[in-house]
């Protein structure tokens, strides 16, 4: 559908079709972060705190990715471990915690 070869993937070429492919699985990925939040029943957030703090951490990653444009050849994007801990420290205080995304939502 993307028409993304494997030789591409390896050899580290990005192009448009690459950067529409991430913003799919980034819109996707985020869908689903949303379905498991609003499903996840209140009594269990408190035994799910750590699964909780991993995805709040990892759906900002995605966010940066999305920020810098799916530059993933380019470079590596990662959190601050200072920024990690206040997500994991504000998830831990309040298990509901879900922090603001500004990612496009899932087109059907």
């Amino acid at each position: 559908r993307f028409n993304v070869s494997s030789h591409q993937l390896l050899a580290l070429e990005s192009s448009t079709a690459f950067t529409a492919l991430l913003a799919e699985y980034v819109q996707r990925a985020e869908h689903y972060y949303q379905l498991a939040h609003k499903t996840l029943i209140a009594s269990d957030r408190a035994q799910q705190k750590t699964g909780l703090m991993m995805a709040n951490i990892y759906r900002l990653t995605l966010q940066e990715i999305a920020r810098d444009n799916y530059a993933v050849m380019q470079y590596r994007t990662s959190l601050t471990p200072l920024r990690k801990l206040w997500i994991a420290w504000r998830t831990a205080r309040n298990p509901s915690y879900y922090p603001p995304i500004s990612c496009p939502p899932l087109s059907s």
